[in-house]
């Protein structure tokens, strides 16, 4: 049965918890309410000088940038998008007064969709919207630029009224530098891009000296220029050949050292000092003896590194001084039992916002002013589950049965003798560079919720566990990866947490691939297979992103070449498409039209042709539906389709 789903409005803000109501709804509708809407904050921000709060609010009809007084939780909306048609990114402030935000929406064009993104100064008053784009492209035109995406490069430190923006320029047919007055929209552009470059870099005094160009006549090699000041000539000083050698993120310029993240030495993303002119790695600043570093913690107001951040069961932040390690360890001693993250603070580390949570409890913002040895709630990302009984997830780990130690989380459910559960299977998405983690996952909630255990694994080919352990992942897809998740089910199954023989597999994205795979591979172990937004023809997914010649070393490491027939064929065989004859279990689709990862088509070719085998299957299309599922009643709608499958599967 394939259905066509606009999602309808759904009053949120009216409900008030979970409302085991069966009687007006189901179960799996009931609890989709609540664990279905999206983060009512996100992305807040403290002003540098502490005394107001910017963030996203999901309101029911679209999202909106709202500002309160630091403190209070009186909001004014300051500017909002179009319903299902906008996404709010990011949001920065540009100075006491304005706040910079991104934004984007999914566009078609050359057969694929791509997200196009804006950039636009507000006041926080509301007042004097400018959107920050050059007024010679400022037409709504796709062009090569839609592949790269406008971003702020410096918060100018002793020019308030300016930021640094790059954005792509048709004549320069290149990414091209601006300096944006926030105040009245003007965009001056600071140089001619005759270097290719991708991605530029500013060091502390706001001057643009670094840039990564990506080779697009040999795929998958990257160039690093710089330059000494704005008034000297461009020198390439590095070229890194994508799986050869060892990968080189600049993340800061500070004179003659270029900080990088790179598994130089190590294995492990660290954190190096590279010295520019002798072509070299000059120190190691922070490496984990486990764990990849995920990114630089900056300073306020400031381009300048403080700090790292890596993550184990949660992330988890290291300060190079020990003032701003003082300040954290006040704000991890104001919340025991809370996993905390500074979210923002102000430029003297007095005004802090703070991001505090557990497994069994949602994310909710806390204000703390360190002068006035004050602090109080902002607000929950998840208000309607605050106060309620949650089920925890724990973490497990095992060997498997090629002496590869793997890392995972299971959530029982209340109320459920322990072994006698129904199994949901939860492969997380991506694959490479993402993980699973031990936070409160509203989509592992949602299903235990309806009574199921739900296992997570990271498999390898799994990010933050170092560059070998993803490497294994390289070309395994349908292979070694999905026999990864195959063992976990059974190590479940050797310690009696849930019944393993009365399963579903659930997955998104990768998570989606994975699900359908097991479908034709262990067509007798599943109740049901659900797939949001997955892949159903590995195939077709690589030659989708092969066109693109900057994407071709990757496809070719990672999934395989597939304009080479051996390579091909052995896709085909990893691709539920053409194992139709194979699948028992009863199969849902779930796919937005406005996907930009993972085009649509995927789910529709697999229904046409799932339908015409005979194969019990369900497909939901989500008009204007992304890849995540970012507008609320979409989301919602998702949520209520799958419970709802898995209460009729799964008993």
């Amino acid at each position: 049965m394939k259905r066509v789903a606009l999602a309808l409005l759904l009053p949120i803000f009216s409900i008030c918890a979970v409302i085991p109501n069966i009687a007006q709804a189901s179960k799996a509708e009931q609890h989709a309410k609540a664990f279905g809407h999206l983060p009512m904050f996100q992305y807040a921000q403290v002003s540098p000088n502490g005394e107001h709060i910017a963030a996203v609010f999901n309101a029911p009809d679209g999202p909106q940038i709202v500002v309160s007084k630091f403190g209070s939780q009186e909001l004014t909306a300051i500017l909002k998008l179009k319903k299902a048609q906008d996404r709010i990114d990011s949001l920065i402030w540009a100075n006491d007064d304005r706040v910079i935000v991104s934004a984007s929406y999914s566009k078609s064009a050359y057969g694929d969709r791509f997200r196009v993104s804006r950039l636009f100064s507000v006041s926080k008053s509301g007042k004097e919207l400018q959107e920050l784009k050059p007024k010679e492209v400022r037409s709504d035109r796709i062009t090569r630029g839609a592949l790269y995406s406008e971003r702020v490069i410096a918060i100018l430190k002793d020019d308030p009224n300016h930021v640094l923006v790059q954005g792509f320029d048709e004549r320069d047919e290149a990414v091209a530098v601006y300096k944006a007055n926030v105040d009245t929209g003007d965009l001056d552009k600071t140089f001619i891009n005759k270097y290719r470059v991708n991605a530029w870099v500013a060091n502390t005094q706001g001057e643009v000296v670094l840039g990564v160009e990506i080779d697009e006549l040999k795929p998958g090699l990257r160039h690093i220029w710089h330059r000494a000041t704005e008034s000297a000539e461009w020198k390439r000083i590095q070229s890194i050949q994508s799986f050869e050698d060892h990968s080189f993120e600049p993340v800061f310029v500070d004179g003659n050292s270029l900080y990088v993240l790179s598994p130089h030495e190590h294995g492990r993303k660290a954190l190096w000092v590279y010295n520019i002119a002798s072509g070299k790695f000059d120190s190691l600043v922070y490496a984990h003896e486990k764990y990849d570093v995920a990114d630089v913690i900056v300073e306020p107001g400031s381009s300048n590194i403080i700090g790292v951040r890596y993550m184990d069961d949660y992330v988890r932040s290291v300060f190079f001084n020990e003032t701003d390690n003082s300040v954290f360890q006040i704000v991890k001693n104001s919340f025991n039992g809370f996993e905390t993250s500074i979210t923002s603070l102000d430029t003297n580390r007095k005004k802090i916002l703070v991001s505090a949570q557990t497994n069994v409890s949602p994310t909710k913002y806390f204000w703390l002013d360190l002068e006035k040895k004050a602090g109080g709630v902002w607000f929950s990302q998840y208000p309607y589950l605050e106060g309620k009984r949650l089920p925890a997830t724990q973490k497990y780990s095992f060997t498997t049965s090629d002496g590869v130690e793997l890392h995972g989380y299971i959530t029982l459910p209340d109320g459920v003798e322990k072994g006698k559960a129904p199994l949901v299977v939860f492969p997380h998405g991506g694959p490479f560079g993402v993980r699973d983690y031990q936070y409160f996952d509203p989509y592992v909630q949602y299903m235990a919720s309806l009574g199921y255990a739900v296992m997570q694994v990271n498999f390898r080919g799994s990010g933050g566990f170092g560059s070998s352990f993803e490497n294994q992942g390289y070309r395994q897809w349908g292979k070694r990866m999905q026999q990864d998740v195959y063992e976990a089910i059974d190590y479940v199954a050797q310690q009696q947490l849930a019944d393993t023989k009365n399963s579903c597999m659930v997955g998104a994205s990768y998570g989606g691939y994975v699900a359908l795979t097991a479908s034709f591979q262990k067509p007798m172990d599943f109740k049901c297979i659900v797939s949001i937004a997955g892949i159903a023809n590995l195939t077709e997914l690589a030659e989708d992103d092969y066109k693109y010649k900057s994407l071709r070393a990757f496809i070719s490491k990672t999934i395989g070449n597939p304009r080479d027939d051996k390579e091909k064929a052995e896709m085909d065989s990893l691709s539920a498409i053409y194992n139709l004859d194979k699948i028992k279990a009863p199969v849902l689709l779930i796919h937005g039209t406005y996907d930009t990862q993972v085009n649509f088509s995927q789910s529709d070719k697999f229904y046409d042709a799932a339908e015409d085998a005979d194969i019990d299957i369900e497909y939901v299309k989500i008009k204007h539906g992304t890849h995540y599922f970012d507008d609320g009643d979409n989301r919602q709608l998702m949520f209520k389709e799958l419970g709802e499958f898995l209460v009729e599967h799964l008993k």
